[in-house]
């Protein structure tokens, strides 16, 4: 039965709406995309120390909300088990963002495209941090 459940988590994450209801399906895609920035940014970028601690706390975020989602999902399974597929979830977008940088190097438009959101992203949260502080 964890292994069917298992699958059906994958499936949800790899097919988003088709699977899953709205909110859980933004999140997981929410999700898929910050991934796939953080593997860019890992390949290629050497990003200054608090663009990578502002991607890092927005990343734990969207992260831990997905769980909810999944946990939602698929409530029989336990925290470490969709820890566990979302891991292999990442290992797997790494897997395929690894081919297009050898394919593309890091220079292609996917990976620039990617570097761009990260550090769209870390700005947001940057910035966001700011706007906090002067309150």
């Amino acid at each position: 039965m964890r292994r069917l459940s298992a699958a059906i988590i994958m499936l949800a994450m790899l097919a988003g709406p088709a699977w899953a209801d709205p909110p859980t399906s933004e999140i997981l895609q929410t999700l898929d995309q910050v991934m796939i920035e953080r593997s860019a940014a890992a390949k290629c970028a050497i990003p200054d120390s608090a663009k990578a601690a502002a991607f890092r706390k927005y990343y734990q975020a969207i992260a831990a909300e997905a769980q909810t989602a999944l946990k939602n999902l698929a409530s029989d399974l336990d925290l470490s088990h969709i820890e566990k597929v979302m891991t292999q979830h990442y290992d797997e977008i790494d897997r395929r963002v690894t081919a297009i940088v050898a394919q593309e190097s890091c220079g292609g438009s996917h990976i620039k495209e990617a570097l761009q959101k990260y550090d769209s992203t870390a700005n947001a949260v940057i910035t966001e941090q700011m706007a906090k502080k002067s309150e």
